[in-house]
């Protein structure tokens, strides 16, 4: 019953393994700054296009396609719950950084994170229906996310959403999954060996990260244990109950809280630098909730299979 809680958690070790080689490469002075900088550009804008794409290269299901209909609204209701919580939580009179603090709950490292659990656990299926949760986050990041985090000076851009990579990958994997019509054998190829580069170079530069921060500051502010708590136990909480309510299967309903149960993303500190914020904070929330990670993500996939499992 608990195979999946399992998979995710070696799958998160050899995770880690990874993360602990960034650390040393920029201690070493192996990675610079600018070789963190060029690793978020490389897998923001690229590679997070081709891992998508080659997750829709398949003959066409309507069950799936449902499934992946259901997914993203599914997915969209999440975020927008996070969205009154985190508002709700983290005011401005009571909150200096709560524009940080707001991101840091909202967005889930759903792509880095989650696709290679989903990967592990259901092969390219798990793939296929995360983008869905992937292209909500696009569209929350570049009209909630930006709009925090520059005051209000900026955010809704139609045109950044709508040029958003993971966005334009899922539309166009798309298209493809409806038509007959597939990528040539060559060409997926290629696709599928840069694909291939999303957990290695994320875990890399998630490394790199950690390695700028004195980690006891992670483990001594009660902020940035309070915003782990909001991210890893109160919102995958609350996508239980209501998974138990939604008519998916067994799988899509495991798929949908692993994206929900991710930790905070990356994106949160990139774009915090961006816009002048605090994004030092949000760098250790990330790596705070990274770490916490180990232990919720699993519990939380295991919850949800003994309640599935007690109900089913």
């Amino acid at each position: 019953m608990f195979t999946n809680s399992l998979i995710v958690l070696q799958q998160i070790i050899v995770m880690f393994l990874l993360i602990l080689m960034g650390y040393v490469l920029f201690r070493r002075n192996v990675f610079t700054n600018q070789t963190t900088q060029s690793l978020t550009v490389l897998l923001n804008k690229y590679i997070v296009f081709f891992v998508l794409l080659r997750s829709f290269q398949r003959p066409f299901d309507a069950h799936l396609g449902y499934a992946l209909g259901v997914t993203f609204v599914c997915s969209m209701l999440f975020f927008l719950i996070s969205i009154a919580l985190a508002n709700r939580v983290y005011r401005p009179e009571k909150t200096e950084n709560y524009a940080d603090c707001r991101v840091s709950v909202v967005l889930t490292n759903n792509g880095f994170m989650a696709l290679p659990l989903l990967d592990a656990m259901f092969g390219s299926d798990g793939v296929f229906l995360g983008a869905s949760s992937i292209a909500c986050m696009a569209i929350i990041l570049w009209t909630y996310g930006v709009q925090q985090l520059s005051g209000g000076k900026e955010g809704n851009g139609i045109r950044n959403i709508l040029l958003n990579p993971a966005l334009l990958a899922t539309v166009c994997g798309f298209l493809l999954f409806c038509s007959p019509v597939k990528l040539p054998e060559l060409v997926f190829r290629a696709v599928d060996f840069l694909g291939d580069l999303n957990t290695p170079l994320a875990m890399l530069s998630l490394g790199c990260f950690l390695a700028q921060i004195d980690l006891r500051e992670c483990f001594t502010d009660q902020e940035i244990w309070k915003v782990s708590a909001v991210r890893l136990l109160l919102i995958p909480a609350i996508a239980i109950v209501l998974l138990l309510f939604i008519p998916l299967d067994h799988m899509s309903k495991i798929i949908l809280l692993t994206g929900t149960a991710a930790p905070c993303a990356l994106a949160s500190a990139m774009f915090g630098q961006i816009y002048g914020t605090d994004y030092l904070f949000s760098t250790r929330v990330i790596s705070l909730s990274t770490l916490l990670s180990v232990i919720t993500l699993p519990l939380c996939i295991s919850v949800l299979e003994g309640l599935l499992h007690f109900f089913g």
